[in-house]
């Protein structure tokens, strides 16, 4: 038995049948067609400001998060805070800390 080699087992699994339906003929495309641009070209100037956009809103989220973060921070010494006789006192001064800061801007 002689050896194989790759195309004689390739071509020795495929069915006959199959090959035929690879080989379909396409239509020619019509030469006087002409496809659309998808997407506008870009300029500098719509890139620029786009990124300026995001740029924008990215400070706008940080100082959102930042923002949380602080008032997660006050609530955290709030619950950290041990009961006594004077807990009422501290726990309105820790909250009074962020008050003073929004009263200020």
């Amino acid at each position: 038995m002689p050896i194989k080699t790759i195309n004689d087992l390739i071509i020795q699994g495929i069915k006959p049948e199959r090959v035929h339906s690879l080989h379909k003929e396409r239509p020619n495309p019509n030469p006087h067609f002409k496809m659309q641009e998808v997407v506008p070209p870009l300029s500098r100037g719509d890139f620029l400001n786009c990124w300026k956009e995001d740029r924008a809103e990215l400070v706008k989220v940080k100082e959102e998060n930042e923002k949380i973060v602080k008032e997660r921070d006050k609530l955290r010494k709030v619950m950290q805070t041990t009961y006594s006789r004077d807990w009422p006192a501290q726990v309105s001064a820790i909250l009074k800390e962020g008050k003073d800061e929004k009263e200020k801007k």
